[in-house]
């Protein structure tokens, strides 16, 4: 007797067939083992497997280029149209090379433009390249349908491994002219930028995030701590905006020293408006920034130097504040004050211990969070004096981490007892000043059928 069973249950082209002979004249009541001695296998076609490696490959190609394109084509264009306005000088390799450095400025690579040696990453790049190559690695997830940890290995590891491709490339081909770039240090600061935002954008597509798996208290406290950062750096823009309003026509004035490229300086400065402000949020904080070598610039105290005629440089502020303006310094305070009460009374169901390590958490998360843009946003653009530039992340860390943990956990605790008192007094008031009514007991007429 021959099976053929014509379809093995699964998806559109998993189909199998098998030869498979069985003696009948078995007896009906054999054990397994004999059965499988008398069972030979004449023929076994293979079942065609997934074309998963083809699919991860062509998908993580397909989205990595135009990850790389979207952001990297704008760059082109308005080089292209300056390059154009300034009467299309010097050849056209030289104006590529001059949109691949900026595009590697981006991932925090620095370059060397003639003597000036640039390192000060423009943010607003960053977080633009960190979204797409978040996006590409989600798209190759999906496209091989991952749902666990090892097609998140797959898709973000290709992805990272031909954006690097891309990277060393452009390193390669921009180095020419008066670009300079060293393939070493522009691998070590874009790969770690890569390898992060295609590690999150396949975790998140396969649904495999650590975060729904983490502790409530840890969960609460991490959130707690981003959410207090931006709302500093919320403030640090508004003060940047602040700052550009009042000193406007010293920026218009820097902008009409540049003529017809005046859009040019324009949009560079737009730039690095998220690098102003996370410099605002630690002149806000206490350790303020420097703006070149030797130089700082606080709520107290002002020192500087000769500065370019850059637009973002007219903007920095040149006195310090007034006495009653110094309040400010303790703004970190107040904001993690407000969100540790917030924290505490969104917390019911989490002990004080927990609570209290919820808020240590928080504050670690925020001092680390402003640190790590700190470092993201300074660096150097040029030599002796504007070598330095940008808040220090060890003094903004420690400064506004102790203000951070003081208003965290104190409100924190403050709010959890008065907390617990309202609820105690309420308890008590249902208890003195609330009669129960007890139910009547069932008789034996609330059984029988009602008839009108």
């Amino acid at each position: 007797m021959e099976r053929r069973p014509n379809r093995r249950p699964g998806s559109t082209g998993s189909a199998q067939r098998h030869t498979v002979r069985i003696d009948a004249s078995a007896p009906p009541r054999q054990s397994r083992s004999e059965n499988e001695r008398e069972t030979e296998v004449l023929d076994t076609g293979a079942r065609p497997r997934a074309k998963r490696p083809r699919a991860l490959l062509a998908s993580a190609l397909a989205t990595t280029v135009w990850c790389a394109t979207v952001v990297f084509t704008p760059i082109l264009v308005c080089v292209i149209i300056g390059w154009w306005q300034a009467g299309a000088q010097g050849p056209v390799s030289v104006v590529v090379a001059a949109a691949g450095t900026a595009w590697l400025s981006g991932h925090g690579v620095p370059v060397d433009i003639g003597p000036v040696h640039l390192s000060v990453t423009p943010l607003a790049l960053t977080v633009l390249i960190a979204w797409r190559l978040a996006k590409a690695a989600a798209g190759t997830t999906r496209a091989i349908g991952g749902r666990d940890a090892a097609a998140v290995r797959a898709a973000a590891g290709l992805v990272s491994i031909l954006y690097t491709g891309l990277v060393a490339g452009a390193a390669a081909l921009s180095a020419r002219g008066p670009f300079g770039i060293d393939m070493l240090p522009a691998l070590l600061h874009a790969v770690p930028l890569i390898v992060a935002a295609t590690a999150f954008g396949a975790a998140r597509e396969a649904g495999v995030l650590p975060w729904g798996t983490a502790s409530v208290w840890l969960r609460r406290g991490l959130r707690t701590g981003l959410i207090t950062a931006g709302a500093l750096l919320a403030f640090g823009a508004a003060a940047t905006g602040a700052a550009f309003a009042v000193r406007g026509p010293v920026v218009a004035d820097t902008l009409g020293l540049y003529g017809n490229a005046s859009w040019i300086v324009a949009l560079m400065s737009l730039l690095y408006l998220p690098n102003l402000a996370v410099w605002a949020a630690a002149y806000l904080a206490g350790p303020g920034f420097a703006v070149g070598a030797g130089t700082a610039v606080q709520t107290e105290l002002v020192e500087l130097g000769p500065l370019p005629a850059f637009p973002v440089f007219a903007a920095v502020p040149n006195a310090p504040l007034p006495d009653y303006a110094t309040v400010l310094v303790g703004l970190p305070l107040m904001l993690a004050a407000v969100f540790g009460v917030i924290l505490t009374y969104r917390s019911p169901d989490l002990r004080l211990p927990r609570v209290t390590t919820a808020s240590i958490v928080a504050a670690a998360t925020g001092a680390a969070s402003l640190a790590l843009l700190s470092y993201l946003s300074g660096g150097a653009a040029g030599q002796d004096l504007l070598a330095e530039l940008g808040p220090d992340p060890v003094a903004v860390a420690g400064i506004a981490g102790v203000q951070f943990l003081i208003g965290l956990v104190g409100a924190a605790l403050v709010a959890r007892l008065f907390a617990v008192h309202r609820r105690a007094a309420e308890a008590e008031l249902v208890r003195r000043d609330t009669v129960v009514i007890p139910d009547p007991a069932p008789s034996r007429e609330d059984g029988l059928p009602f008839h009108p």
